[in-house]
């Protein structure tokens, strides 16, 4: 874990709020909790850039981040996520570029799976993988 104020038991209970993940059991959570990556990004950071590979899915521990999706050099603002909430597992799922960029509202503290786990958990985990599915879907209809 990359910093000393990581508190694995709120990384836990923020993993159970997150429906996708709801099927794990506390084996498995606790694996995903020694496998997470903690980081600072300053306010005014873009976080990922539309149209870069996939490395990571994350989870905002705290701060605030804008969804901005570039159509045709003009920036659109989608969406603001809040801590609990997540980005990142639509490149990683579907192996695709970045649908759009994160940029930090405010200073933001993430937590950060890398590809290799987050695709351990999908390949071990069907439930999961079937459950993040359906999240994928719907995020796709709605970005059409």
């Amino acid at each position: 874990m990359a910093d000393a104020s990581f508190s694995a038991s709120r990384f836990a209970q923020t993993l159970k709020k997150i429906s996708f993940f709801g099927s794990l059991t506390k084996k498995e959570l606790d694996e995903l909790v020694s496998k997470v990556q903690v980081s600072k990004v300053k306010k005014g950071t873009v976080i990922i850039k539309q149209g870069d590979r996939g490395t990571a899915f994350c989870i905002i521990s705290s701060g605030k981040v804008s969804v901005l999706i570039d159509k045709g050099g003009f920036k659109t603002k989608v969406a603001e996520l809040l801590p609990g909430q997540y980005f990142g597992e639509m490149s990683l799922i579907a192996d695709e570029p970045r649908s759009a960029s994160i940029l930090a509202e405010e200073d933001t503290e993430l937590y950060a799976l890398q590809r290799g786990n987050f695709e351990s958990i999908l390949m071990n985990n069907p439930a999961v993988s079937e459950a993040l599915q359906i999240v994928y879907r719907s995020r796709k209809e709605k970005n059409k």
